[in-house]
């Protein structure tokens, strides 16, 4: 771990050395859902350079073509004078510099798009992500890319994982390179901001849009209460600050970056828990699995060609098994909430078709070129996040009753990100061997049948480890129904209690 801190250490000494691209972004007319972007262009002195933007953004497995949206490209020289740029091709432009140190690119895009991945502008906030806002050079190695928003004066602020550009001002930020600044969100407007600290950093609540009926100070307790369980979980919290950007708008869902979400969520008056903190908790579980602990695949990115990986049954559904765990174990819901969780999961899973057509190794695999393969299943494909989250709970339990309770999935999820956590990630047979370590068995058969097979889970493992049992009954809502048995042996209880992290009463 200490040689690869230092490799990326060089390599920000590295990317710090080159000038900085600079984007000056305006909103003079945010009831268009435009922006004008100028970006200030260092070539080294070439007689051309080749420019690109990005066709997909991490964590939304879908390619999405981001430049369709951009018109009025142009390019002048630092005197003004109009130098020539020729569309090469659907996402790349090339200018003739006629050998001038810097070039200045301008170009518009249209905001009006609602999903996390996607920009946004209108008449009281704007929401921007890298992809979709920003073109870039087409170059190896790192250089930083900085973004100076002009706002609106009836804007007042804005908001974003990015850290400070060098001049300090509140609208200026600067990435240490072009996949840090696809990874931080920015979120601009008259915005509402709720702070809380956990293990001495910083943590923002951010919202935007139509939050009436919102408790944000109730809202902000409870994701206090999550991250530090979750700092409890890890030992340490990997950032110097995060952002939960939060916009109240039509739709939902959420993504994941280093230091941030951003999120589509609603206001639910009334009593009880903010339902968002489901949605919330799993994006933050993100900042550790997939964005630091991930599959060799995911990263360092190529913006133009996605990856694919058969392991995204463990970035998404182990980090859904993760994220729902310690809500629990938070004490942000019953025991009995959680297991009624479970059994509906395991039950939407039984009574799908596609469980038996489609492993969810494959299902990972596909969902590049399947809409239904990975997150909308059909007849024929099966969900990695469902499936990937039941297997979680499943080696859980296995890991537990192998080692009679001396060693759980947690052990493999601190080992695996104390060995891969770093600049290269994982195999899947060296996710599988840190589990194999760790249950001090080999789990090879159970790795081919759980997630390279589409044959049916086995639930042995969970029903002994804990006590639990199968309500049974003649509909899957209640066939896979979850229930604590009365007659648990002191083991079961001993597991039963170190697996969700507290006791009954607490």
């Amino acid at each position: 771990m200490t040689a690869l801190l230092v490799a990326a250490a060089a390599l920000v000494v590295r990317a710090q050395a080159r000038e900085p691209i600079v984007y000056t972004v305006r909103m003079s007319a945010p009831e268009t859902h435009f922006i004008e972007v100028e970006a200030a262009i260092p070539t080294a002195g070439r007689q051309t350079v080749d420019l690109m933007m990005a066709v997909w953004s991490p964590g939304y497995y879908r390619e999405e073509n981001y430049a369709d949206r951009v018109d009025q490209v142009s390019a002048r020289a630092g005197d003004g004078a109009a130098v020539n740029v020729e569309k090469t091709a659907r996402n790349r432009w090339r200018i003739e510099t006629g050998g001038r140190q810097t070039v200045v690119l301008s170009y518009r895009v249209f905001c009006y798009q609602r999903s996390v991945t996607t920009n946004y502008v209108g008449d009281d906030y704007a929401v921007l992500n890298g992809a979709p806002s920003f073109i870039t050079l087409v170059e190896a190695g790192a250089r930083p890319h900085e973004v100076h928003l002009e706002l609106p004066s009836r804007w007042p602020r804005a908001m974003s994982g990015l850290g400070a550009a060098p001049d300090g001002r509140p609208t200026h930020f600067r990435a240490a390179d072009y996949e840090t600044l696809v990874d931080s969100p920015i979120l601009a407007g008259d915005l509402g901001v709720q702070e809380f600290t956990v293990a001495g950093k910083p943590h923002y609540v951010v919202s935007a849009g139509d939050t009436a009926g919102w408790d944000a100070a109730a809202a902000s307790r409870s994701l206090a209460t999550y991250v530090e369980e979750v700092n409890r979980f890890w030992g340490f919290l990997p950032y110097d600050k995060y952002d939960f950007l939060l916009v109240f708008r039509q739709g939902g869902g959420g993504l994941e970056h280093k230091n941030s979400t951003l999120s589509t969520v609603a206001a639910r008056p009334g009593p009880g828990l903010w339902s968002g903190v489901g949605l919330l908790s799993h994006e933050y579980f993100h900042l550790f699995n997939v964005k630091r602990l991930r599959p060799v695949e995911l990263g360092p990115f190529d913006f133009e060609h996605p990856p694919r990986t058969g392991n995204l049954w463990i970035a998404e559904g182990v980090t859904s098994y993760y994220s729902s765990l310690l809500v629990e174990r938070a004490g942000l819901h019953t025991r009995t909430e959680y297991l009624a969780s479970l059994s509906t999961l395991i039950g939407r899973l039984q009574s799908a078709p596609g469980r038996l057509q489609q492993s969810v190794e494959q299902s990972s695999l596909d969902v590049w070129n399947n809409s239904n393969s990975g997150v909308n299943p059909n007849a024929a494909t099966v969900s990695y996040y469902d499936k990937g989250q039941i297997l979680g709970l499943l080696l859980d339990a296995k890991i537990r009753r192998e080692t009679f309770g001396q060693k759980s999935f947690d052990d493999v999820m601190k080992r695996a990100y104390e060995r891969y956590g770093g600049a290269r990630g994982y195999t899947s047979d060296e996710f599988r061997g840190v589990a194999e370590e760790v249950a001090g068995t080999n789990l090879r058969e159970w790795f081919r049948r759980s997630v390279s097979s589409t044959e049916e889970l086995e639930y042995d493992d969970l029903i002994e480890s804990y006590g639990l049992g199968f309500k049974g009954g003649e509909v899957p809502a209640d066939r896979w129904t979850l229930a604590f048995r009365d007659n648990a042996t002191a083991p079961q209880l001993r597991n039963r209690d170190a697996w969700l992290g507290r006791s009954p009463g607490r």
